[in-house]
């Protein structure tokens, strides 16, 4: 039988995180267009020549109980999400869809890229045990708008 086009991405997100040098969490991510054609990867880790914590063999948030979604700038990675936008350009992003292996929510500062990216859909899957999810990019929008005008 042939893969829908979902868990084939989702396949291809999974094998994105077994490149993270991150000891906390391996997550990978792909950009695809509306013609189903790979427009980027990306994978959690350090910027180019940053040591990484897998390096260091230790990782702050995790020596100090730091929780998943705060205090980002005590990490050294760059998120999967972010860079594969980074990879792709904007240009390359309108229209698209992320796929994202690892995860089973996005960030608020993924969410802004993500938003500004031009991307339209975002499939999440945790694990191989967990079930698929969808997030239209409009809910997206829509959060964020009501967030910044509730400060």
């Amino acid at each position: 039988m042939i893969k829908d086009w979902t868990d084939y991405f989702l396949e291809i997100s999974k094998t994105c995180a077994s490149r993270s040098n991150c000891l906390r969490a391996q997550v990978g991510a792909v950009i695809v267009g509306p013609d189903k054609k790979i427009k980027a990867t990306g994978y959690n880790g350090t910027p180019s020549k940053v040591v990484s914590c897998y390096e260091m063999g230790k990782c702050y948030r995790i020596e100090n109980n730091i929780p998943s979604g705060t205090r980002y700038e005590t990490c050294r990675s760059i998120h999967a999400e972010q860079n594969a936008i980074i990879q792709a350009g904007q240009d390359r992003c309108q229209g698209a869809t992320m796929y994202i292996w690892g995860h089973e929510m996005i960030c608020i500062l993924c969410k802004r890229f993500i938003a500004q990216a031009g991307i339209v859909d975002v499939y999440l899957k945790k694990d191989d045990n967990s079930p698929v999810k969808h997030v239209f990019v409009e809910e997206i929008k829509k959060e964020l708008s009501e967030q910044i005008t509730a400060v």
